[in-house]
């Protein structure tokens, strides 16, 4: 089994790394077979996004960019799971890790890491802890449907200083890391979160008003039957998320529609092409 590290921490011995490192010293301890691969993306090349949609019109592999976003995502696909980490600067993540969330937004809308199991971890001094992880949870890793088994802050001055405070902390990690062995052992798909299915009926509603303004993106939802399913596998969804579900984007579409006009689809279409 092979867990991808993506550290967006300057620093490759810091507190955050010294935090991924309790987990990984634990699953081995479990499972010595357990390979642990760390991408620092302080070594990597990940150019700024230009927000061109080229990646939703015509396919990542399309960007324009020519830097290492490809070898990156490949680690990601060929992965066991992966533990997403940044250290909280200002009560968020740090700019390197900021530069890969925009660099693989369309992930948001063309998730290829789904059900892959994940953990989000984050340090900071002490105030602030959960503004980068909760921040890495909303904005990218629930609209790629990763199986997130947990989010975690931590305030790493009150883990040096406070010994009580230590040792909850290192049984949090622990018991964090046993959950996170087990879905990278079993590979379950387990059923959505109701923010889960909202993001997934966010995009599948949109590609329902305007199919033709993302060519790939639409390719890709009908290729793989999206557009038909309740997610993006089967699975059981909360009969309340639907009905949530049905009203909240009936409503969606009732918006669009009445800004746009009958034609939303070649508007929209022409809206991503020229902007």
């Amino acid at each position: 089994m092979k867990v991808l590290v993506v550290s967006g921490s300057p620093r490759k011995n810091g507190n955050t790394m010294s935090m991924v490192k309790i987990v990984e010293n634990n699953m081995k301890k479990i499972d010595e077979s357990v390979d642990f691969e760390y991408l620092h993306l302080i070594d990597k090349d990940l150019r700024y996004c230009r927000g061109c949609t080229i990646c939703l019109r015509k396919g990542g592999h399309n960007c324009p960019l020519k830097d290492d976003a490809p070898s990156i995502l490949k680690a990601m696909n060929e992965a066991d799971g992966i533990i997403f980490a940044s250290p909280g600067y200002a009560a968020m993540v740090s700019g390197l890790f900021k530069n890969f969330i925009d660099r693989f937004m369309y992930l948001d809308h063309i998730p290829e890491l789904i059900a892959k199991p994940a953990m989000i971890m984050s340090t900071s001094g002490g105030d602030g802890v959960m503004g980068a992880p909760k921040y890495m949870a909303k904005m990218s890793f629930y609209w790629w449907a990763c199986n997130i088994t947990d989010i975690i802050g931590i305030g790493h001055a009150f883990y040096v200083i406070n010994d009580k405070k230590r040792l909850k902390i290192e049984r949090q990690l622990l018991r964090a890391s046993d959950k996170f062995y087990d879905a990278v052992r079993l590979q379950p798909k387990p059923r959505p979160s109701f923010i889960q299915y909202m993001y997934f009926m966010f995009n599948k509603t949109e590609l329902e008003v305007s199919s033709t303004g993302m060519p790939f993106r639409t390719k890709v939802w009908e290729e793989n039957g999206w557009m038909k399913m309740d997610y993006y596998y089967k699975t059981r969804v909360n009969p309340l998320f639907k009905i949530i579900g049905f009203i909240a984007f009936g409503g969606m579409k009732l918006v669009y529609h009445n800004l746009l006009g009958k034609d939303a689809d070649t508007r929209l279409a022409k809206y991503v092409l020229e902007n």
